[in-house]
């Protein structure tokens, strides 16, 4: 199967929250500082979610199993502190809770240089807001995958990451207000682009009823609203929050995110969200027991995140289902072979004195 993707090659804004990107760790969140670019090259030069993702394995011919490799499913894949860290210090703070800027001279390096000046912008990032977000996001690109299977979705999967997204999202009205409150005492004149309120919310709870309700196989079911479809909802509700825009950039009109991410990159994340969602082309499930990493599908049929994985996965179906023969055989093997032997002694269990057969 190719997958095709138009004006794949059209030029798009950068969506940089800064370059040279620098993450202190505390016990309760991160200090994220980075400097504010100016020159097209900065840009350029400086880590694009979107741009990383437009480049990823589905859209342009590379290295095979690369689809771990795009900032979704980098991000819905950092299932530790570390990991997300190092996610951050990739991009950007996902949620800002609080931003200030602050310039730096940078003394001149010989004599014949300026003394230069750069603008710094210094952001907290929450560690609990950060773990929240990792999991609303991996639920919602776990929901997506799962719907792309229509009618064979599996309603416990389902279930299980509708309760929890919503667990975790009843945090988002808060921290829009927040960020108004954030961007007024940084002179900023836009309200935040995206929204998220508490009718959201309550949306969400009515979804959430549907998907976690028992049927009683009354035919007057048939009117209500089915898990799948609570789930597709679920999945509107979220990517809704943040609107895209369509603008000129370049020669051509294109439709992205609002290029202001003061308050951190979560806009940019969920308009990948969107992309994947419309175009139902492949978010897989590692079928490794043990890994079961979230990847993006290359080829038909493919079930592994890696060639590892598939090569353990099916090491250890193998054995469970021809070892319990292998080992059956051989412990009768063992058996006739003790039995031809007289004179062998075996020791039983309940006596500490050997049983000597005739």
């Amino acid at each position: 199967m190719t997958f095709v993707e138009r004006n794949t090659r059209l030029d798009y804004p950068p969506f940089v929250w800064g370059k040279d990107i620098r993450v202190e760790a505390g016990p309760d969140e991160l200090e994220v500082s980075a400097v504010v670019p100016v020159l097209r090259q900065e840009y350029n030069a400086a880590p694009d979610a979107l741009r990383s993702y437009r480049r990823a394995v589905r859209r342009f011919e590379g290295p095979k199993r690369q689809g771990k490799n795009s900032p979704h499913i980098e991000f819905a894949n950092a299932d530790s502190d570390q990991k997300l860290i190092k996610f951050v210090q990739r991009f950007g703070p996902v949620v800002v809770s609080s931003l200030r800027t602050e310039e730096r001279e940078i003394p001149p390096e010989g004599p014949l240089d300026f003394q230069t000046t750069l603008t710094i912008s210094v952001a907290r990032q929450n560690l609990a807001e950060l773990r929240s977000e990792h999991l609303v996001y991996r639920s919602a690109l776990h929901l997506v995958s799962e719907l792309q299977r229509g009618k064979q979705s599996e309603i416990a999967t389902l279930r299980r990451c509708v309760v929890e997204i919503v667990e975790n999202v009843h945090k988002w009205p808060r921290q829009w207000e927040r960020e108004l409150q954030l961007r007024a005492n940084q002179g900023y004149a836009d309200k935040p682009q995206w929204l998220f309120r508490e009718d959201n919310v309550e949306h969400l709870q009515i979804y959430l009823y549907y998907a976690t309700r028992e049927s009683s196989g009354d035919l007057s079911e048939a009117i209500l609203m089915s898990p799948i479809r609570a789930s597709h909802n679920v999945i509107c509700e979220l990517v809704n929050a943040f609107a895209p825009l369509v603008y000129l950039w370049g020669d051509g009109p294109v439709e992205a995110p609002h290029w202001d991410l003061a308050g951190g990159i979560r806009p940019i994340l969920y308009h990948i969200l969107r992309r994947e969602y419309l175009q139902a082309s492949g978010i897989g499930i590692c079928r490794n027991t043990e890994c079961r990493d979230l990847f993006e599908i290359e080829r038909f049929g493919q079930e592994f995140c890696s060639e590892v994985c598939s090569r353990l996965q099916r090491q250890r179906e193998y054995w469970q289902k021809v070892g319990k023969k292998l080992r059956q055989r051989r412990t009768k093997i063992r058996k006739s072979a003790n039995a031809s032997q007289p004179g062998r002694t075996s020791v039983n269990k309940g006596d500490p004195k050997p049983i000597v057969r005739d």
